[in-house]
């Protein structure tokens, strides 16, 4: 083989000797510059990150402590005793009770009555015994149904009644038969006497007259006569 042409180098420079003014040293130089603008970019991001935390967590404890607790919502469904009663009993079940009773006048039965109670279903029945020249007795009966069940406005409305009576000058029965509370109303009539109660969801109302609708009644009698009449209808409402 023949061997190939010598390797040609071209015309060197010379290098400038070491140490020569403006010239630096070879692979000596001063180090490149680093860029700073990631590291600012990075501290930049950085506190935006914490910044942006920060107002988070400060808006969630300003919202925490700032707000309120939310209360249960209250009800305003009413609540009390239930209906007792349903009825009213018949005028000949509570006639059979008293003795020497002036004949039953023919009972018109459960009616509506006016009330203004728009929070019960209102009724009365009426019971009247009578005859010329001799004592007369009234029976008038009101029942109270809750048009809301378990509100207790049927009972409630009864005895608002009976506390009106007290309020307005009766005299407190301390016990009578089955009522809860009963009174000798305060009348203006001479003639006439009058004891109220309720028992359960029901009023009762009870007036006496004497002989004489238009003269004086012995007070005494004629409340003896209501007592008698106010007892057996409240047993007959049971």
């Amino acid at each position: 083989m023949q061997p190939g042409p010598p390797y040609q180098q071209g015309p060197q420079q010379p290098y400038p000797p070491q140490g020569y003014p403006g010239y630096p040293q070879p692979g000596y130089g001063p180090p490149p510059k680093k860029s700073n603008t990631g590291l600012i970019v990075g501290l930049v991001l950085g506190a935006v990150v914490l910044l942006g935390g920060g107002g988070v967590a400060a808006f969630l404890l300003l919202s925490d402590s700032g707000s309120s607790p939310t209360a249960s919502p209250t009800s305003s469904k009413k609540s009390g005793p239930p209906d007792k009663y349903t009825s009213m009993p018949t005028c000949e079940k509570i006639g059979t009770k008293i003795r020497n009773l002036p004949p039953l006048e023919t009972p018109k039965g459960e009616e509506p009555a006016s009330t203004s109670n728009d929070e019960i279903t209102y009724t009365r029945s009426s019971c009247s015994w009578r005859e010329p020249n001799a004592p007369s007795a009234t029976v008038s009966m009101y029942l109270s149904k809750s048009k809301e069940a378990g509100s207790g406005a049927g009972e409630s409305w009864a005895k608002a009644s009976v506390e009106n009576a007290v309020t307005d000058g009766g005299v407190l029965i301390p016990s009578m038969a089955k009522s809860t509370k009963a009174v000798h109303t305060k009348l203006d009539s001479s003639s006439q006497c009058q004891i109220k109660f309720y028992q359960g969801n029901v009023e009762g109302e009870i007036i006496v007259t004497g002989p004489d609708p238009s003269g004086t009644v012995n007070q005494t009698v004629c409340k003896e006569n209501a007592l008698k009449m106010a007892k057996a209808t409240s047993e007959a409402i049971g």
